[in-house]
């Protein structure tokens, strides 16, 4: 069964989850165009994984449900042996690894880099990313339009600019600012997100 599964991954992997992993890839890889990640201090070595690679949650974890929102996938989907419900739980965990494994390249990237990183800021980087590819995942659920799932999760990013430290324990810049536990919030929070987007499939497919 196990290598069942593993297949269903693969496949889904290639046919339905391949660009977005190519763009994550991009985005970490364009970074250090973006803003400097060398030689840097633990507040802002904060900065790159907040601002920028945080992002590939959004990106990864928004188009979960894509592929069924074309009716005709939908219904050929529903009638395959395995379910379309496991499939939904299977490109969750990939998703969720392979933002895992990204972020972890970028912080030994930075460390390589002499940059003054800690486990913690790793840890906030990845709650930051479920939390902002939780709240996609869950709107492309309840709109049943991925586009539509992109835009809560990049408004809330634009936001924080605008609004600062104002937003408590939900503020996604806070390691720059020396703010550790509102990441433990995010990650909650996230996973909430996550699971709840996955059980209104769940629901709604009945």
């Amino acid at each position: 069964m196990g290598v069942y599964y593993l297949e269903i991954a693969k496949n889904n992997l290639r046919h339905n989850s391949l660009l977005s992993v190519i763009a994550a890839v991009i985005l970490c890889l364009l970074v250090p165009l973006f803003i400097g990640t060398a030689n840097l201090d633990k507040l802002s070595a904060a900065m790159p994984l907040e601002m920028f690679v945080s992002l590939i949650g959004v990106i990864l974890l928004t188009p979960v449900f894509g592929p069924e929102q074309n009716e005709e996938i939908r219904d050929l989907t529903a009638v395959k042996y395995f379910g379309i419900r496991k499939i939904y739980c299977i490109r969750t965990v990939y998703s969720a690894v392979i933002i895992v494994l990204l972020i972890g390249l970028f912080f030994i990237y930075m460390n390589i880099q002499n940059c003054e990183v800690t486990p913690m800021l790793a840890f906030g980087t990845i709650a930051d990313a479920l939390f902002l590819g939780g709240m996609g995942m869950f709107v492309s659920a309840v709109s049943d339009n991925t586009v539509i799932g992109y835009m809560p999760p990049l408004f809330y990013y634009a936001l924080n600019f605008g609004m600062g430290e104002k937003l408590g324990k939900f503020y996604l810049f806070s390691m720059a600012a020396g703010e550790y536990k509102a990441k433990l919030w995010m990650l909650a929070a996230g996973v909430l997100l996550i699971f709840a987007a996955l059980f209104y499939q769940y629901v709604r497919r009945d």
